[in-house]
């Protein structure tokens, strides 16, 4: 399961801030915040709505909190305390590799997704061995597990000639490898926000 939400996750990364207007870099002069997020889902113009859930790092939702947490006239409302709004939409908190930067553990991604943006279908075919094996000082037992899955991601397809039939993580995490197939990034899987989780 943590194999299948990473690969989702390093392919929709890769496939969207592949595409310039579906991504609001700010990671060159400032933070991920409500603002550059905002500015994120404006790149989907009148089907912002359609965006359904942010994809973050537990570092950059725990500084989304803080926010909430200074701005109490927006805290409280009937009676309730609500604590993390992120710009209306459901938030998945996941330290997946893909949402860092290479070399800058500060500069992150935020994924603003639609519905189904990423599917994944397991091919039901896991294959196990197990051995073991004498003449050593202690006996030495391997497992060895294979499996597949599919992956697919709204609005766009794999590139099958750059990409290959049987990706590897690394060729399903590089943007040139998924060709954007959709009329316009509307209807595509969503939207990217990079930015410096350490800047305000």
């Amino acid at each position: 399961m943590a194999d299948q939400l990473n690969s989702a996750i390093a392919a929709l990364v890769a496939a969207i801030s592949n595409q310039p207007t579906a991504t609001n870099d700010v990671s060159a002069t400032a933070g991920i915040n409500y603002a550059s997020m905002n500015e994120a889902h404006a790149l989907f113009g009148d089907r912002s709505g359609d965006l359904r859930a942010q994809v973050m790092t537990g570092q950059v939702y725990h500084k989304l909190v803080g926010a909430n947490l200074t701005n109490t006239p927006q805290l409280f409302q009937a009676q309730n305390v609500r604590v993390v709004d992120i710009l209306g939409k459901l938030v998945v908190v996941t330290d997946a590799p893909a949402l860092y930067l290479a070399g800058t553990p500060n500069k992150q991604r935020v994924l603003s997704l639609v519905e189904s943006a990423a599917i994944v279908h397991d091919g039901n075919d896991l294959i196990s061995n197990i051995q073991t094996t004498n003449g050593q000082t202690r006996i030495e037992t391997t497992m060895q597990v294979d499996y597949t899955f599919g992956l697919g991601l709204k609005g766009y397809t794999w590139d099958e000639t750059n990409g290959g039939k049987s990706p590897t993580d690394a060729e399903l995490a590089t943007g040139s490898n998924w060709d954007k197939v959709a009329t316009s990034i509307k209807h595509t899987a969503g939207v990217i926000t990079i930015g410096d989780a350490a800047v305000a």
